[in-house]
């Protein structure tokens, strides 16, 4: 005889043998004792349908009771020898059986292997649930109780006792959900039916899909990439050569954090390490977890399970939806972290914030992947780019967007799908730009109102010293990577990196048109912030919100432009009470925020006087919009006039110019009303709807109109 299983499904196969006789011992038992307690016996399930139903070779020949008994053991005794010496050759010539695997796993007994083929028995054979619902007296309870494993496992009472302890809550069975409770909790645990985990049941029968359970939540991957096209700075390079030199194939338990913003290469760093070890990854979700409706507790230990079934990594993407510290969220981390203490699996904890590790710090390692520099990025680009792209347009992309690895190539595919639209295969700088402003959108567009720039660089009416400045901070940023990187400015300075600007002067001076411009001439996105949005009565809420929308600017590359910022931005008071305090705090973390940020922030307000001083001194710019003069009122009158609109010659802009002292955005409210003036009337804008326009704007502002300012024209106002 061929002592060996050629395949796991016949080792299976032959302990279900031994069930057999396992069963038809107990059904002995419980005839003989049953025999004369209860007439009744039989009545559901009948002793010749157990008899038909049980294997004929677990059956013995003669019918005496005490010989039946002492010949189904001894046939228990060889079969068991038989299975021993086949699982030790079978594992020495590489044959996988998953129920050796199982007990390695989980450290099982073999009374705790025993019981998940008890329990596994009516998964492959139906005849097994009439076996359990005889030997239980019930048709209805075909699954087997805790009692009935006890008497088909244990020899005395004593084993049964010693035994009892494996169908504990703390105990591998339970702990790691490979059996479980079902139906109704009587209260009396000999009396609870088991069954096993149908996951485990695929495990044992060789099927490697994950549990239904957490597919919603989870992916398995083969990892592709290579350390040698690993594209990190050289020190995290080293990090995470260390780490697969350090840890031998995979084969120690270790937790390594990853923090890093979207496409830093968190989850490229975890697939080099796991492909170099050749394991898999399990990717688990936590935002989608965390938002679901499931039993997070439950998900973790099963998301564990399914690791160590499979011999993989977990990797926990979004760490950071759990970083808060109100109830729920540190119940949930402790979970976590409870976890990877009892499981000791290979995990990766990736996170856009820090990570405050919870449990022991034993192989425990921490990576932090800043985004590129100037450098690295056009090192990036290059590399990612396949199209003839010019050096210029790269250090323009590498000046413009902080973008990360990942980041770059969603970019270069959204700049594709653009030129595709167009009907162009070959992808252009234009259709790069505006991928990296698809991708840089995404997140700061619920915190702030995006502002599409209508205004060219001729549309500023500005004197010629305030337009130098404003070319000035455009040719501070397309510079920023020259000055910072390549001439080592960035080593020297640990803040203030970014571009800070103030815009004073009155409203309608030019202060958004000039934002408009910049971003324009940039090409760059402009986010206006509602103040109302960002403004909480509760403590801490401001600056909660100020954080969201500083870091979510920098990812995503934009403007930030504060109207009104005097607002947020004022004076710090003299402390007198909670209020004034908290106040000051807000300040103060503005002041922070604006050191720390990198990217511009242009502050505008009606009065730079009610700005804290502490603010203008982190300006790299400030501007002053002065109210505009005669000359310079002429050309705002005319540039704001649309070509495709119907003007009569009869509009003496030099009149409006010289006469009406107004803002630029004053006049642009009188012209667009004096075309709805003609809309309505002549269907052609003359000098008439300009001056009934202008005394409108007049009674909104508060200004009365005087003879002495509308001359010949004054006959008109009176008109409405």
């Amino acid at each position: 005889m061929i002592k060996i299983y050629r395949n796991n499904l016949q080792h299976v196969q032959e302990e279900l043998k031994r069930i057999d006789i396992l069963v038809n011992l107990q059904v002995e038992k419980f005839r003989y004792e049953n025999k004369i307690m209860n007439e009744f016996q039989g009545i559901y399930i009948s002793d010749e349908e157990v008899d038909s139903l049980l294997d004929p070779s677990s059956q013995p020949a003669s019918n005496k009771e005490h010989h039946t008994i002492n010949t189904l053991k001894t046939r228990l005794i060889q079969l068991e020898s038989q299975i021993a010496q086949k699982k030790v050759n079978s594992l020495k010539k590489g044959v996988k059986l998953r129920l050796s695997s199982l007990a390695n796993i989980f450290d099982l007994s073999p009374f705790e292997i025993d019981c998940i083929i008890v329990c596994l028995a009516p998964a492959m054979d139906k005849k097994y649930e009439k076996f359990y619902a005889y030997l239980n007296d019930d048709v209805t309870k075909k699954h087997p109780t805790v009692d009935l494993v006890l008497n088909l496992l244990c020899s005395s009472i004593e084993d049964k006792i010693h035994c009892r302890r494996h169908f504990d809550a703390s105990e591998p069975l339970f702990k790691y959900n490979l059996v479980s409770f079902v139906g109704e909790d009587t209260g009396n645990i000999l009396s609870r039916f088991i069954k096993v985990d149908d996951r485990i049941i695929n495990y044992i029968l060789g099927i490697d899909f994950i549990a239904t359970r957490i597919e919603p939540y989870c992916e398995l991957t083969t990892p592709q990439e290579e350390l040698d096209d690993l594209i990190l700075l050289d020190t995290l390079k080293t990090q995470v050569e260390n780490i697969i030199q350090s840890y031998l194939g995979g084969k120690s338990d270790f937790t390594c954090i990853l923090k890093g913003s979207y496409g830093a290469g968190k989850k490229t760093i975890a697939q080099t390490i796991c492909k170099e070890w050749d394991k898999k990854i399990l990717t688990l979700n936590m935002e989608t977890l965390v938002n679901s409706e499931d039993n997070f507790k439950e998900i973790i230990s099963l998301v564990f399970r399914e690791a160590l079934l499979q011999d993989t990594t977990v990797y926990f993407d979004n760490f950071e939806i759990l970083n808060a510290n109100d109830e729920k969220n540190v119940f949930y981390r402790n979970i976590l972290f409870n976890n990877l203490e009892e499981f000791k699996v290979i995990s990766f904890i990736a996170s856009k914030e820090i990570v405050e590790f919870a449990g022991g710090q034993n192989n425990l390692f921490k990576i932090e992947i800043e985004s590129p520099d100037y450098n690295a990025r056009k090192e990036l680009w290059e590399n990612i780019l396949d199209e003839e792209i010019s050096q210029k347009d790269i250090i323009s992309l590498s000046n413009k967007f902080k973008f990360t690895p990942g980041q770059m190539k969603d970019a270069v595919e959204s700049g594709k799908r653009f030129a595709a639209l167009e009907g162009r295969q070959k992808l252009t700088p234009e259709d790069l730009n505006q991928g990296c402003k698809d991708q840089s959108s995404q997140k700061l567009s619920s915190l702030a109102k995006k502002i599409k720039p209508n205004y060219k660089w001729k549309d500023l009416i500005l004197p010629d010293d305030k337009k130098e400045q404003l070319n000035e901070l455009i040719n501070y940023i397309k510079n920023k990577g020259i000055v910072y990187q390549d001439w080592g400015f960035d080593k020297r300075l640990s803040l203030g990196k970014g571009l800070n600007i103030s815009f004073s002067g009155i409203s309608g001076t030019g202060k958004t048109m000039a934002a408009e411009v910049i971003a324009s001439k940039l090409n760059l996105d402009l986010y206006k912030v509602d103040l109302s949005m960002v403004v909480s009565k509760y403590i801490g809420e401001t600056e909660k919100n100020l954080n969201k929308i500083f870091d979510a600017a920098e990812e995503s590359n934009a403007i930030l432009f504060f109207d009104e910022a005097d607002a947020l931005f004022g004076k710090r008071s003299e402390v007198r009470d909670s209020h004034d305090r908290y106040a000051n705090i807000e300040i103060s973390y503005l002041l922070q925020k604006l050191e720390e940020n990198e990217g511009m922030v242009i502050l505008a307000t009606n009065l730079s006087q009610n700005i804290d001083e502490a603010f203008l001194r982190r300006m790299h710019f400030t501007i002053e919009f002065p109210f505009p003069s005669e000359k310079c009122r002429l050309k705002i009158w005319k540039t704001l006039k649309p070509q495709g609109a119907p003007f009569s010659d009869d509009i003496d802009f030099n009149f409006l110019a010289k006469n009406f002292q107004l803002a630029g955005g004053n006049i642009k409210n009188i012209i667009v009303n004096a075309a709805f003036y003609a809309a309505a009337d002549s269907r052609i804008i003359n000098m008439e709807h300009m001056i009934l326009s202008t005394k409108r704007e007049y009674q909104k502002i508060g200004k009365v109109c005087s003879q002495a300012e509308f001359g010949d024209y004054f006959k008109l106002i009176n008109k409405t």
